[in-house]
Parts: structure tokens; sequence; C-alpha cells
């Protein structure tokens, strides 16, 4: 005893040294001053206050363990207070009566009264081991073991499952956590695939990343999580469906899922038929949903109803034209063909219009020569107009090439052929006068190269065919015709320039002359 104070005395301030009683003993007074100023705890090195101080900072501040399993953990601080107190009481030497119990774990303090300060450390920790009978399993050994752990890089997962196989003794309870394996019985995957698929839908917003993922649930997951994905969707219904992303995943759901599942998302989308229609990012997703009714005829009319009200506003509409040509492609005709007035009266806006001229292609397609006759006489009204635009010439190529003999179409050559180097030489129309030829006999092809052979009013030596042939746009229509033509009329054109210097030497000035002058040589020698 003198000698652990004569070791301090040298470091204590001039007003406590030689101030012990006779028997060598500080006073309480003294006592009192030297535990104000931290000198009073000769364990202050040991392991268990180091692990204390450690804990203090680096324990994790959050933990996915449940909160039933947190005794498991309180268990370690309950046995660092315990140790902590006994230190502190042996210093001052403080008796039975003066102990007071944990107000948090109510757990009662040894009840044998406590030594003198002349107890030695190994006298302590065994009196301590003697007293608490789940200290024993808390030896140094095990605090050693989590100090190394916590101290570590090591994960959570990793950190339990490590301590699990070491068989520590107040961790042989289940410790339950989300990162375990999903095999173990206390593992609950409807709620924790719940909590992941809602915050999926919750970050498909603009994300790609998380739409991929649930595309790939959707094809590959069990039906479990098909069916979480469909109620947490059915709830954002229809924002999700007009998302950049969003609209991939219900598509998704129309390719991938059972009857039952798709029949809900039907249902749910059904009163915003019209409104997804006319998006951009929606219209995908009903072309998708009227694909799902092909051969439904209960399906197709609940579609019908809903949108035939408001057919004539989806024609004038950019995203609105797409599903009306998908419900040409996939309902029976017959339930189509309320459509045909609306398209007559539409016909000038949708024959210059991409999608338009599409649906226009699909009535002349699918329907009768009494039904669209109007349509036929409109687009040969308006031929001049439509066969200079970008699209309105695929209508007439379409009629020139698929419509059956008729009047009509024998008017519409004529119309063409009249215009000939006019619409030869212009972008689109060029592609016109090519389906006109088409439609040629050999006797009209042969008046037609008659007419190529004359001279150009433009240029007074150089023929209609070398100016057409040297032409960026017209040298395909030369091209067609030379495709056109049997080997006599090849010959003669050929004999032709070959005769004409002048018409050689100019056909032979440009790129565009230069491939016709090739492909017609090699036409004749095949």
């Amino acid at each position: 005893m003198n000698n652990i104070l004569s070791d301090t005395q040298p470091y204590l301030p001039k007003d406590f040294q030689g101030t012990e009683n006779e028997e060598g003993q500080l006073s309480d007074q003294q006592k009192v001053k030297l535990v104000n100023l931290g000198m009073m705890t000769p364990m202050s090195n040991t392991l268990t206050y180091d692990f204390e101080q450690m804990t203090l900072d680096t324990s994790p501040k959050e933990s996915e363990i449940n909160n039933k399993y947190y005794a498991n953990i309180d268990t370690i601080n309950e046995q660092e207070e315990n140790k902590c107190k006994l230190q502190k009481y042996q210093s001052f030497k403080i008796t039975k009566e003066q102990i007071r119990k944990s107000p948090k774990h109510k757990t009662c303090q040894p009840q044998q009264t406590i030594p003198q300060l002349e107890l030695g450390e190994q006298n302590l920790e065994c009196q301590i081991d003697q007293q608490s009978p789940v200290t024993s399993s808390m030896n140094a050994q095990t605090l050693k073991f989590i100090k190394e752990l916590w101290n570590s890089d090591k994960s959570e997962t990793e950190y339990f499952n490590e301590m699990i196989d070491q068989k520590i003794p107040y961790l042989n309870q289940p410790i339950y956590s989300p990162l375990m394996d999903c095999h173990s019985p206390i593992y609950e995957p409807d709620i924790e695939m719940d909590l992941y698929i809602t915050s999926l839908v919750d970050q498909v917003w603009g994300n790609q990343i998380v739409s991929r993922k649930l595309q790939k649930m959707i094809e590959s997951g069990s039906n479990e999580q098909k069916e979480l994905i469909v109620q947490k969707l059915e709830r954002v219904t229809p924002q999700v469906e007009k998302d950049i992303f969003g609209n991939y995943v219900v598509q998704k759901i129309f390719e991938c899922t059972n009857n039952k599942l798709q029949q809900r998302m039907f249902n749910k989308l059904k009163p915003h038929f019209y409104d997804l229609s006319k998006n951009t990012f929606g219209c995908r997703v009903m072309q998708k949903l009227i694909e799902y009714t092909y051969n439904r005829n209960d399906l197709q009319i609940i579609v019908l109803q809903q949108l035939q009200s408001n057919m004539r506003s989806l024609i004038y509409d950019v995203n609105g034209n797409y599903v009306i040509f998908k419900m040409l492609e996939t309902f029976d005709k017959l339930k189509m063909e309320f459509m045909i007035p609306l398209i007559e009266e539409s016909f000038n806006y949708m024959g210059q219009q991409i999608y338009g001229c599409k649906i226009i292609h699909k009535m002349i397609q699918q329907y009768s020569q009494q039904q669209i006759a109007k349509i036929i006489r409109l687009s040969v009204q308006n031929y001049n107009i439509l066969s200079q635009t970008e699209y309105g010439n695929y209508v007439l190529q379409h009629i020139l090439q698929y419509w059956i003999p008729s009047q009509e179409k024998t008017y519409l050559v004529q119309l063409v052929l009249q215009q000939f180097f006019q619409l030869s030489i212009n972008k689109y129309a060029s592609n016109t006068v090519e389906r006109a030829l088409e439609a040629l006999g050999k006797l009209e092809l042969i008046s037609i190269m008659k007419w190529l052979l004359c001279r150009s009013p433009n240029q007074q030596y150089i023929s209609n065919f070398v100016v057409l042939a040297n032409h960026q746009y017209a040298n395909y229509v030369i091209k067609k015709f030379l495709v056109l033509s049997d080997h006599n009329v090849l010959k003669y054109i050929s004999d032709h320039l070959k005769q004409n210097q002048y018409e050689q030497t100019a056909i032979k000035s440009t790129v565009h002359g230069q491939r016709i002058n090739s492909f017609l040589e090699k036409q004749i020698q095949n």
C-alpha cells in the first residue's frame, strides 16, 4: 500500500505531498481531490477499460439486428459496468450498503463484502468471476476477440457469421439479420422482398438501371415477385406508364407474366386508355396492351368502348396514330370499319403525316374496292401534292404497287407520265415515277424510250435520257427503266449513244451518268 502511494507522490501537486496520516493512508477529503484529478483508477490500463474506451467511439452507430436480440449485446455492456464499478468501489473501500443497483438492467451488485485495496489484481479477477456466473463466460479471450472484430474492416455480415462460427457462449442464440441466409427458419422473404420491390418502384422514375432490374425480375423472377411488382405498380398507375423508363416495366408485364396479372393490369389501365394513347411513352404501353388482346374479342370490345368516341382526336395526335395503326393490325377488320369515314375527312392531313400514311396503307390493304373507293379518288385528285411530299408519295406508291387494276389506277399512271420530267427530278416524286413505270406494259415502255431519246428543250444537243441520267434523283428513274426494258430497247439506246459522241461524252462527265452507262453495258451483256 505504501509503495503504491509512494509511486504517485512525485506527480502529486504540492498540496497533496506529505499530507498522508500516520498509518500512511489518505484522508477522505484527500481521496475526493484525487478522484477529481483522475488519479485513483489503478486498473485504468487493463483490457476492460480499453475495451470500454474503444466501444464509446467505434461501436457500430447503426445495426440491422432485430430489437428483440439487443439483450445479447447489452450483456456485454452490463459486464463492463460491473467491472468498472468494482474497480471504483475497490479504490474507495465502499461498503456493501453504499452499492447501488443498475437502474437500466436491474442488475444486483455482488452481495459479498468488497475486500480492501490490499488485494492484488489477480485476486480481484478471481473475485469477479466467482460473484457473477455470466461473467465467467466473458473472459479476456472473448473480450479480445470482440475487440479485434470491431477494429477490423469486416462487414456486418462477416462479423456475425464469424462470431457464430466461433460459438461464443452468449451468442449461441439465433440472431436475426436481413443479410442472413434466406434458408434460415426465421427469415421472412415476403417482407424483405416487399420492401426491396417497393424501393425499386419508388426509384424507377427516370432511372434506367432500376427499370432494367424490375424487367429482369419480371422475366426470370418467381410468381410471388411478379405479383408484388404488379401490386406496387398498380398504386402508381398511370404515372409510371408515362415515365421514360417506367413504361418498359409495364410492357414487360404484358409479355412475361401470367394471364391473371395481365388481366389485373389491364383493368387498372382501362380508365386511362385515352390519356395514355396521347402520351409519348404511354402510347407504347397501349400498343403492347392491344397486342395482348389478340384473339380476345371481349377485351377488344372494351378497348373500342374506351377509345371509339375519341378516335377523331387520336387521328390528329402524333402519338395516337401509333395506337390506331396497332388496332388495325390486331383487331378484326369488321370492328375497325367505322374508321373509313374518319379517314376520308382527314385524308389531306393523314396523307402527309408519317403514321397517317401508314394507316391509309393499311386501309387500302384490308378493305374492298367499294369500301375505300372514295379514299382512292382522293389520292388521285391530290396526286400532284402527295407525290412531292415526304410521306404522301408513299400513298401513291402503295396504290400503284398493290391496288388492283382499275380505272382509278390507270388514270393515276397517265397523270404521272404526263409530268414525267418534272416528277423525275424531284426527291420524293421520283419514287412515284418508278412505281408508275412498273405498272406499264411493253408497248408503253417503248413509248417512254422514244421520248427519252428526244432532244431536251433546255439543252439543244443532249437528249432527255442523258439529262436525267446525270441528275442526282432522276438517275434512279432511268435505272428502273433499264431494268424493266428488254434487250432490244437496251441495244437501241446503246447504239444511239455511240452514234452521238457529244452525248457519250456528256453522260460520262458526272458520277451518276457513269454509273448509268456502266449499268447499260452490263444489262446488254447479260
